[in-house]
């Protein structure tokens, strides 16, 4: 009889435990529920802290003897005589901004500008962060994802503060016009107008940044449109009141535009005088046609293309997502009639249940096959090596085709409200403006991602959540697989790639450093760049030559600034926008300085003499008590010395580096100069050779 007894009471005891079990996991529960907020602060803070020094990671990381050290002699040369006018003046803030970073603490050093420099991204990308989060109410992880997608995606050392800059006028102009427009707050609209202005000093192919404007009638189209299907709208003071308050937000716009462009205008004119700023912008009209990408409509075609180019592999994907959605409609119209009599031939239920789970599988798998096909060919989609452009170019391009068709979509869409709307304006219109202005076409874009990123993911997420159209499901599949996998190269891609480092796809590694020059010392680059630069340092030093001024060619626009030495003239040559006539006006401009120079050296060997021999007649010089009257002046004779103008350094880059240097005429103006001068070769490596 003792034993139902035990099984009871086994029974109780195990209820017992469950109950316990219950228990434990609702104080857990409820536990979490009180500490959401905490948790979510805590992975706020920490989604910042990421943002926030991510962008620092390859402030040590490779050497790029083109862009980087080219920005970088501009900012601690800054002036019309280390520099073309026409590039001082045309992007003037930039080169201010970057000579005010060299002046600060380590400023002189490559690392030092790498590390002020990019603060520019990061302010970027916390701020979108925030503004997404906390206006718009955006998943936390969502945006985190992207931001962190869009700092991997700057390819662009950010010493190239004209672009960053104009991607930060373009970032926050729009911020600020979505938070005016939709608070009808004027002040943010003047602050949108006045970014926008202040962006054509910044780099005056900025101009057409103006267009933003446009966002202001759209959003009053939005307005009026949502009011008159609410029913509001249909009144004629309504309408005039709609339009009037379009027009008061279109005149603000332009007020802050006009109000910032005519500060800095005034303020050049004032400096270097209106003749010569308006002289030097008037040159950018006159670059020649070899200059490719620089005019309006090589900047149009350039981003036409990639949006062409992209038709070819979107067309495609869409067949693997109109198959897939085919399936999985199938197995869902098949599911629905599981157990209905028309079906019971089929088998039983269960065989019937598997066959739809198949399905859906399969629809699954037809979708991600979509990916294998892109890179199953020939010549892959993208590769996987992540120092070089390719292995995340070509996702980026089929990334912004996407976001242009899901930010043109909610323009047309009936349910849309007005903000919404807006913002997705707002985000294609940052996505190509940020490819106009510049020589690089889309891959602007791929830089500027910090705004019209975000937009794009959620808008792709809603679709994900809110549509439940089967004949959806493999557009879905499919947009989940690219953009997963341009989440997962872009990481790696912003965890490997050096501006010019390994970008012929060669893996060498960037372990070495140049130990004896303070401007680029404790940057890891490739061997041969640090062996030769080493040795190219060592050589200016023991000579004493960093004295002296620096023609270089061959595409070596950074050795200015990575061996301190002033440039004779533009630091970068080679551009086809420097033309062979102004190279040829500089050295002959220079050949001239060394002519004079001869002549006020042999005017002074002539004084020193004269002097010499007063010197030597004693009985003639002197006073009664031995004194000298008449002494040299060796003051007057240093300073003489002083203002001779010595002969610059010419260094030549004679490497594959210098294959993009292909203007025949220029190398034929350099050597006819070194020729007529009497140059000498007195150094020479793998990379470069020296001249005095």
């Amino acid at each position: 009889m003792s034993e139902p007894v035990k099984k009871n009471s086994d029974k109780t005891d195990s209820g017992k435990k469950n109950t316990d079990k219950k228990n434990v996991l609702k104080a857990a529960g409820d536990y979490l529920k009180e500490q959401e907020t905490l948790i979510r602060d805590l992975l706020d803070s920490f989604a910042l802290l990421v943002l926030s020094l991510y962008p620092f990671r390859n402030i040590h990381n490779g050497l790029d003897l083109w862009d980087t050290g080219y920005h970088l002699s501009n900012f601690e040369y800054m002036g019309t005589s280390s520099m073309d006018p026409m590039w001082l003046f045309s992007t003037y803030l930039s080169n201010a901004i970057g000579h005010m970073m060299s002046l600060l603490p380590y400023g002189h050093t490559l690392r030092g500008m790498n590390f002020y420099t990019a603060f520019v991204p990061a302010i970027m990308a916390v701020c979108m962060y925030i503004f997404f989060t906390r206006q718009l109410k955006f998943p936390g992880w969502l945006v985190f994802i992207a931001e962190y997608a869009a700092l991997s995606m700057c390819w662009s050392p950010t010493v190239a503060l004209y672009h960053y800059l104009t991607y930060l006028i373009i970032t926050f102009s729009c911020l600020l016009l979505y938070r005016g427009l939709t608070r009808n707050d004027f002040l943010f609209i003047a602050l949108s107008g006045g970014l926008c202005g202040l962006g054509v000093f910044v780099r005056f192919s900025n101009l057409p940044q103006a267009s933003l404007v446009l966002a202001i009638w759209m959003y009053g189209f939005f307005e009026f449109r949502e009011a008159f299907f609410k029913g509001e709208g249909v009144k004629i003071p309504s309408r005039v009141e709609h339009l009037g308050r379009t027009f008061r937000r279109f005149f603000t716009f332009i007020f802050g535009y006009i109000v910032c462009f005519l500060v800095f205008f005034i303020y050049l004119g004032i400096r270097y005088g209106f003749a010569d700023y308006l002289g030097g912008i008037m040159e950018l009209f006159t670059i020649p046609e070899k200059a490719s990408g620089y005019g309006t409509m090589a900047m149009l075609m350039a981003v036409a293309k990639t949006y062409f180019d992209q038709l070819y592999w979107v067309s495609r994907l869409m067949v693997f997502a109109v198959a897939g959605s085919g399936i999985y409609t199938f197995a869902v119209w098949l599911d629905e009639r599981i157990g209905k009599p028309s079906f019971q031939n089929l088998g039983s239920e269960r065989s019937v249940r598997i066959l739809v789970v198949l399905t859906r599988v399969l629809a699954v798998l037809l979708a991600a096959d979509a990916i294998a096909f892109l890179q199953i060919r020939e010549k892959p989609f993208v590769t996987f090596n992540y120092r070089e452009y390719w292995c995340v170019f070509a996702l980026a391009g089929t990334m912004c085709f996407i976001a242009l068709v899901s930010n043109s979509l909610p323009v047309f869409l009936r349910k849309m409200k007005a903000s919404e709307r807006l913002l997705a304006v707002l985000a294609a219109y940052a996505l190509l403006i940020s490819a106009i202005g510049g020589n690089n076409g889309s891959y602007c874009s791929f830089n500027n991602m910090f705004f019209w990123l975000p937009v794009t993911l959620m808008a792709v997420w809603n679709l994900i959540v809110k549509q439940n159209n089967t004949w959806l499901y493999g557009l879905k599949c499919v947009l989940v697989g690219v953009i997963g996998f341009f989440l997962v190269q872009s990481s790696l891609f912003g965890a490997n790639f050096a501006f010019t480092e390994a970008c012929n796809g060669s893996s060498e590694p960037r372990e070495y450093i140049v130990e004896y020059n303070r401007a680029i010392g404790s940057v890891r680059m490739s061997y041969e760049k640090a062996y030769c630069l080493e040795r190219l340092s060592g050589y200016i030093e023991e000579n004493s030559l960093s004295d002296r001024e620096l023609i270089n060619f061959g595409n070596i626009a950074g050795m200015p600034f990575y061996l301190q030495m002033k440039p004779a003239f533009n630091p970068w040559p080679d551009l086809a926008s420097y033309s062979a006539e102004k190279m040829s006006a500089n050295l002959d401009a220079i050949s001239d300085k060394i002519a004079e120079a001869k002549e006020a050296e042999t005017a002074s060997q002539s004084a020193e003499t004269s002097a010499q021999a007063a010197v030597n007649d004693k009985d003639s010089s002197s006073d009664p008590d031995g004194n000298r009257s008449s002494e040299p002046d060796e003051e007057q004779l240093a300073d003489e010395e002083e203002k001779i103008y010595e002969k610059p350094l010419v260094i030549l880059c004679i490497s594959e580096n210098a294959s993009g240097s292909e203007d025949q005429e220029k190398w034929n103006l350099i050597y006819s100069y070194l020729e007529k001068e009497n140059y000498r070769l007195t150094y020479t490596d793998s990379m470069f050779a020296v001249y005095e």
